[in-house]
């Protein structure tokens, strides 16, 4: 079975954000625009963070590499107060992953 880790929705832009600009990104979000966050599970390493809003794929990142979190708390902390992002759909798939401190 394969498996896609982008929603099935279309994508037409794939854009990168640094995570120190992650709260000023989501603000300027025009309304009625909510960004739902996702992850991807990197196998060995924890979990990448996405955001994903209609027509376009945010990738969080850090001086240009992919912003990795140990655990799913540490992603919950680093959206926590984000405007415009709905974690409520946010959910663990803990089979896949392990915490790794």
């Amino acid at each position: 079975m394969a498996y896609s880790i982008i929603p099935s929705s279309k994508i037409d832009a794939i854009v990168t954000v640094e995570r120190d600009d992650l709260d000023s990104y989501c603000d300027s979000l025009p309304e009625p625009i909510i960004a739902r966050p996702f992850v991807k599970t990197v196998r060995g390493r924890g979990l990448e963070l996405f955001l994903k809003f209609p027509g376009a794929l945010v990738r969080l990142v850090e001086d240009g590499v992919p912003c990795i979190f140990p655990s799913f708390d540490m992603v919950v902390f680093e959206l926590d107060g984000v405007p415009n992002v709905d974690i409520s759909r946010l959910m663990p798939k803990t089979a896949y992953y392990q915490h790794l401190n």
